[in-house]
């Protein structure tokens, strides 16, 4: 394969840097009262899911396509069971010898180990899809973008509620998430060894993006009951549809 040039290396070395410094966003709770944030979560969460199963049908479901014609939908479907198993995995892991695991602290530390092997796996889709091309690369971070903002909000109260002081929080949060940038950084090696390895990490980020969206998100809207907050989360759920064809636009010529 040839060498990846350098501002393929500044894109995808950027953007798993700006997704690691998402946990940073925690601190919002320190200063935002708990109530008031969680209500912009639910709003944030309808975008976010617009915004992935844009990403996924619109760029990396078509792409997947061309890249491996013949078999696409299967690396998009063992991308969504493979994403399934790891969660299962590491919700086991939360559990000893059958019994839900009561000390706070062991679980916030479980919780920081299971988000950092997700966040090695988000730094190798953001790498293998700009490895294909860089408009796809910026619409695959957008995705791990929109997700993480409330992933990582949620991940900082795992913490706080298991014992960890604000500052320690913070710091364990973003070291659990520097591992977005192990994740490129693996890739852009491997991918000097295996000329095709990109083809099979857009499929599967597709299937990962499916799983998230379908398991994670959704299921989150569809706890509001509320007509006035249901008509509004469509609204934005369409609003992140139109961000990806939008990005098509922007950095279709890059």
């Amino acid at each position: 394969m040839p060498e990846v040039c350098i501002m393929t290396q500044i894109y995808i070395l950027s953007s798993v840097v700006i997704v690691s410094l998402l946990s940073l966003i925690g601190a919002a709770l320190i200063v935002i009262q708990r109530q008031k944030l969680n209500s912009v979560i639910m709003y944030a969460l309808a975008f976010s899911s617009g915004v992935m199963l844009g990403a996924t049908f619109f760029d990396l479901l078509p792409e997947a396509v061309e890249l491996l014609p013949e078999s696409a939908f299967s690396w998009v479907l063992a991308g969504f069971v493979g994403f399934f198993a790891l969660e299962k995995l590491i919700a086991w892991h939360h559990h000893v010898e059958g019994r839900h695991i009561h000390d706070e602290k062991p679980l916030a530390y479980l919780t920081l180990i299971g988000d950092g092997i997700h966040n090695f796996v988000d730094g190798a889709v953001i790498a293998g899809a700009y490895l294909v091309s860089i408009p796809l690369g910026v619409t695959t971070t957008l995705a791990v973008i929109a997700h993480e903002i409330p992933h990582e909000l949620s991940d900082f109260m795992v913490l706080i509620h298991g014992g960890l002081s604000n500052k320690k929080a913070l710091m364990y949060n973003f070291a659990s998430a520097a591992t977005a940038i192990l994740g490129a950084i693996f890739v852009l090696f491997v991918s000097e060894q295996f000329a095709t390895l990109e083809q099979y990490l857009v499929p599967i980020a597709a299937g990962n993006f499916l799983y998230i969206a379908a398991s994670d998100l959704i299921p989150e809207l569809l706890t509001v009951r509320k007509g006035n907050q249901s008509v509004r989360q469509i609204m934005l759920l369409i609003a992140g549809l139109g961000v990806v064809p939008l990005t098509g636009l922007l950095f279709g010529h890059v």
